[in-house]
């Protein structure tokens, strides 16, 4: 079992953790810092990866990258952790709430095409437990419609859909 709230040190997370205090690169800088990015991005098949302080920040970030702005509109599920919402909030832009799959929790894409609007800017599906939302109705959407895509995998990191 691991803990949702109690802290798992074993391993040499105690040596690395004590390296990074007495060297003082306890911040975004520093040799783990790079070393996970680099890491995380080999993992995911991709050329770069960039580490933010958690998902909420990952998500800001991405929105504020893509110029999502007040009266802009953004598709999310209804089921979701409130920090996959919020970033949708501080770029001043409306969240627009579709329902989800009984079986999984995640956004039921069937559901979508009917919330979007001449408003609407991107569809940002939440990962929920290990179980990737269904990308392909979400992306044929996406083209249909030109919108942007921003996934929330932080619950499901290391999941697959077909094969990705």
């Amino acid at each position: 079992m691991i803990p949702l709230c109690v802290p798992e040190i074993c391993g040499n997370e105690l040596k690395y953790i004590k390296d990074c205090m007495d060297t003082n690169w306890v911040s975004y800088l520093g040799a783990y810092v790079d070393r996970f990015e680099k890491d995380f991005a080999d993992y995911l098949g991709v050329k770069y990866a960039v580490a933010v302080v958690n998902g909420t920040a990952a998500i800001h970030t991405a929105l504020c990258v893509l110029d999502i702005k007040a009266g802009d509109e953004v598709i999310v599920p209804v089921l979701t952790f409130i920090a996959s919402v919020n970033p949708v909030i501080y770029c001043g832009a409306t969240p627009v709430f579709v329902d989800v799959e009984p079986d999984t929790g995640n956004i039921d894409s069937a559901k979508i095409e009917d919330k979007i609007s001449e408003k609407t800017k991107a569809i940002l599906p939440v990962h929920l437990y290990g179980h990737p939302a269904q990308m392909q109705p979400v992306l044929d959407l996406a083209d249909k419609y030109n919108l942007l895509v921003i996934e929330d995998a932080c619950e499901s990191l290391g999941s697959k859909y077909k094969g990705k």
